[in-house]
């Protein structure tokens, strides 16, 4: 989320009150029906008001405006909750309801894309020195702002923000030209574990290949191949949630650190052709938000999965030739 002000550089104004005794949350929700506002406290000389919602934070290089209307009587203060509909039906008479940057002539609800984080929206109300500003009915909102900046006595800002959240799981799949059992002895194995790290942290592991869920091995890491948070060397304990021989195998891994992340790692494994269709999947959904304020996730990305595949790949390869 970018710390711009979108009136940064328009002239200074006095300040007045807006607020929504609905809340907002439907639109902040994506719902398309505008929030309930009222405002009081516009200064003297007041002759009409104009109701814009804009996102400065929306992917485009200019935001993205939601909802503009102008030449409000200034005689309202208040519009009910959904007014900006398509046909702006509870807008008073006179009030011009403008096209949003989505073409429409209507409100427009949040809808920030995933995984982009939190947007703010800035609800404002300005009091303008006009009882119309003649802009034309298919002006932008843009337009409109370049039309009131003179004419504005003050602003009432209502400032909300929402956050659409991303995808917390990643999977990825490569094709091995190998039997699944042969796979999955590289991925029970402590060792194979090792062989197979994209990331450059794992050093070692010690303990036997793993039979069952609940079964543990140790593994000695080097958090400095990452860079992201200061812990250096450590050993963490891999715990194994899913095994099933040739088909399935998921782990956690707990560390010298509580409460533990509780991330998921595991392989699915797929008799496909001449070999296995190995799908690699990373699941940090059920990593608490104490944890997900730490760490920026995922930790491993989505290049580095495909990457271990490839190593997984070869590792089977140089197994089967030294057998």
């Amino acid at each position: 989320m970018s710390a711009n002000n979108p009136f940064a550089r328009l002239p200074e104004v006095p300040s007045f009150e807006v607020s929504t005794v609905t809340g907002g949350a439907a639109w902040l929700d994506g719902k398309d029906g505008s929030p309930h506002l009222a405002w009081r406290g516009a200064p003297a000389g007041t002759r009409s008001y104009a109701v814009t919602v804009y996102d400065p934070d929306a992917p485009t290089g200019s935001g993205f405006w939601h909802w503009a209307v102008a030449d409000i009587p200034a005689t309202v203060t208040e519009l009910p909750e959904g007014a900006g509909d398509d046909t702006g039906s509870g807008l008073p008479e006179g009030a011009v309801q403008l096209p949003n940057d989505a073409g429409v002539a209507r409100f427009l609800g949040a809808a920030p894309p995933a995984g982009h984080g939190p947007h703010r929206y800035f609800v404002v109300v300005h009091a303008l020195d006009v009882e119309s500003l003649g802009v034309p009915a298919g002006a932008t909102p843009a337009f409109l702002g370049f039309t009131m900046a003179p004419r504005t006595l003050g602003r009432a800002v209502l400032v909300a923000t929402a956050e659409t959240p991303g995808p917390e799981r990643i999977e990825v799949s490569r094709l091995v030209p190998a039997p699944a059992d042969a796979v999955f002895a590289v991925l029970a194995d402590p060792k194979g574990h090792v062989d197979i790290d994209a990331s450059g942290m794992l050093m070692d592991a010690e303990g036997d290949p793993v039979r069952r869920a609940g079964d543990r091995f140790r593994v000695h890491m080097d958090r400095e191949a990452l860079g992201d948070v200061p812990l250096g060397k450590y050993e963490v304990e891999v715990v194994i949630t899913t095994c099933r021989p040739g088909e399935e195998i998921a782990w956690t891994v707990e560390g010298r650190v509580r409460p533990h992340a509780r991330h998921l790692y595991g392989y699915r494994l797929e008799p496909a052709g001449d070999g296995t269709r190995v799908t690699s999947y990373y699941d940090w959904s059920e990593v608490s938000a104490e944890w997900k304020e730490r760490l920026d996730f995922p930790v491993v990305s989505e290049t580095a999965l495909k990457a271990t595949l490839g190593i997984l790949e070869r590792t089977v390869r140089r197994r089967a030739a030294a057998a």
